[in-house]
């Protein structure tokens, strides 16, 4: 036959096969459309809610009506062990994300969120127990008499009835996560072995997504719960200062840092106030704060001064293992006597704004970063005025891609100047000007507005470490609280200052000191001597005399201690006082 009279392969086709040929065509493009899209989404995100409706939308409308996404509950529910808890056999799912055509959009049965149980001796029982993949080419009655109570509806039917279905389990490393569905209504060509092992295909790179989307929400959930949980809880007031702090995380993704800030209240109304940076991020460098907070607060209740305590803090790391490299700031504010002293491993110096306008970073000694060794650490005291600001902040408030350290530095002391209503309000303005487009490395700042404490509202003493010298004691003691109108503790705070007074007097060689404190919340008394032993609990023998005065404080006191002093040692003991006492202060001479 001549070539112009030759007719084409698709002109020898009956109309019926061309169409089928179409269909043919056409279902293999939906298919490797729906699985370029499905590998596209599920491979560029580890945000599980959006992963879970983009695999539901990508099905929908070339490749399916219809598609949903079920989760075991436990799974959808965060839950780190997916371990199915329910009775042998069944299975509680939740359907997490919908994607629906033409009418099936309105129907309420295929919303997500809905939660279903399927009992055991089901079809989707047995679907799950046996973990394989399943085409329907046809719902039929059968198939609707098997469904959920749930989803037994005339709506639901309608939907369902004569539809092709596809159900395809999500797993990953051995474990079921779920399953997906895809259905297509009566008036497209059924599903067929190649869509199913398409959809099966799919699954079972979407598991492994969903496995790692788990497995990374886990741990951003678990890291930033520890890391709130590391940041201070402050007492509704800290007598002589007031304090405000924000911390804000360099990545959106995480949402955990490796800066840190503390404020931890020290006998005698001290404050330690801590601000560091850890290297890294996420949950390795939140349990490195675990770990240096712990060791931080404990050291810091003994008493020591910085330079000792970066120090000691240092040796401990050594012994914590493989450990991270971390910039520390420590000080400790004196509310009494107006002094801060200072140590920093590395760290950034704080910025000082007396009640004058004076502004100056803190020419504080700089040692190593904790985590290099054994080193030492040269502290610096100040004299610190009523009403100064005290500024602590990791490197993120100050460097920025497109200005060096300096800039930033000068940039935080010159906003500093401006006066606001609170210090909640100069930590967000301050946050906003230094990073006005949001861009910034992980940052941690605490502002602290040292008032120190009246004067009138400390009483002390020196005496003579003679026993004739309990008995003044006490009376200068009842004769304080009479002024300031706490005569309902004389009585008991008497006793107890006599107790500790005949204790330092047994030992000491040089002037025993007595104070007593004031504040909003709490009576404070102290007594300090020249003899290193530490005062402890003891529950005396038989008739023994000795021993008994901590075990009265101990009874009586609402919290009491013992720390170090660089001369000897200071044991102390508080009273709580009603929120409704009355009570006035006078000098006390």
């Amino acid at each position: 036959m001549p070539l112009r009279e030759q007719k084409s392969d698709r002109e020898r086709l009956s109309p019926a096969r061309q169409g089928r040929a179409d269909e043919n065509r056409g279902s293999d493009a939906a298919r490797l459309v729906f699985l370029h899209r499905a590998d596209r989404e599920t491979g560029t995100t580890l945000d599980l809610d959006h992963m879970v409706r983009r695999l539901a939308d990508v099905a929908v409308p070339g490749f399916a009506d219809f598609a949903s996404v079920h989760l075991y509950e436990q799974v959808a529910a965060g839950e780190e062990n997916c371990t199915r808890r329910e009775a042998p056999g069944s299975a509680v799912m939740r359907r997490v994300a919908t994607a629906h055509h033409d009418d099936a959009g309105r129907l309420e049965e295929l919303r997500a969120g809905r939660t279903f149980v399927y009992q055991p001796g089901t079809a989707m029982a047995r679907f799950l127990t046996n973990i394989e993949p399943l085409l329907i080419p046809g719902v039929d009655e059968e198939v609707l008499a098997q469904l959920p109570a749930a989803l037994d509806s005339p709506d639901a039917r309608s939907v369902l009835r004569d539809s092709s279905v596809i159900l395809v389990p999500l797993s990953a490393h051995g474990a079921t996560l779920g399953f997906m569905a895809f259905g297509r209504r009566p008036g497209r060509p059924a599903f067929g072995p190649a869509d199913l092992a398409a959809c099966q295909d799919m699954a079972g790179r979407a598991g492994l997504s969903l496995h790692n989307a788990r497995l990374f929400s886990q741990e951003t959930r678990t890291s930033a719960v520890l890391q709130r949980s590391l940041l201070p809880a402050l007492p509704p007031r800290l007598p002589g200062m007031e304090i405000a702090y924000r911390y804000h995380p360099g990545s959106h993704t995480t949402q955990v840092g490796g800066d840190w800030l503390d404020a931890i209240p020290l006998p005698g109304h001290k404050v330690g106030l801590v601000v560091a940076d850890v290297a890294g991020h996420g949950l390795h460098a939140a349990i490195a704060i675990g770990q240096l907070r712990t060791a931080v607060r404990t050291l810091a209740m003994l008493g020591l001064p910085p330079g000792q305590l970066l120090a000691h803090l240092g040796e401990l790391v050594q012994r914590f293992g493989p450990s991270r490299l971390a910039t520390f700031l420590y000080g400790v504010y004196d509310p009494i006597a107006r002094r801060a002293t200072f140590a920093s491993a590395g760290h950034l110096p704080p910025l000082l704004l007396g009640p004058d306008g004076k502004r100056e970073f803190l020419n504080v000694p700089v040692g190593a970063p904790i985590g290099v060794g054994r080193v030492s650490f040269d502290t610096l005291e100040v004299s610190v005025d009523d009403g100064s600001l005290l500024v602590l902040y990791t490197d993120g408030l100050v460097e920025s891609r497109d200005r060096d350290i300096e800039e930033g530095l000068a940039a935080l002391r010159d906003e500093l100047t401006k006066r606001h209503p609170s210090l909640e309000e100069a930590c967000d303005v301050l946050l906003r000007r230094q990073h006005p487009d949001g861009h910034h490395d992980d940052i941690a700042l605490l502002m602290a507005r040292l008032t120190g404490l009246p004067h009138d509202s400390v009483a002390s003493w020196l005496f003579t470490p003679q026993p004739e010298e309990v008995r003044r004691a006490r009376s200068v003691v009842g004769d304080t609280l009479t002024k300031w109108g706490l005569g309902h503790l004389r009585d008991v705070t008497q006793l107890l200052a006599g107790e500790l007074l005949t204790n330092a007097i047994r030992h000491a060689t040089q002037p025993v000191g007595l104070r007593l404190v004031l504040t909003t919340d709490t009576l404070l008394c102290e007594v300090s001597d020249d003899h290193p032993s530490h005062a402890v609990l003891l529950e005396p023998a038989g008739m023994d005399e000795h021993g008994r005065g901590i075990g009265l404080v101990n009874a009586l006191a609402t919290r009491w201690g013992c720390v170090p002093t660089p001369a000897g040692k200071t044991t102390w003991f508080e009273h709580d006082l009603p929120q409704t006492a009355h009570r006035q202060t006078t000098p006390v001479r």
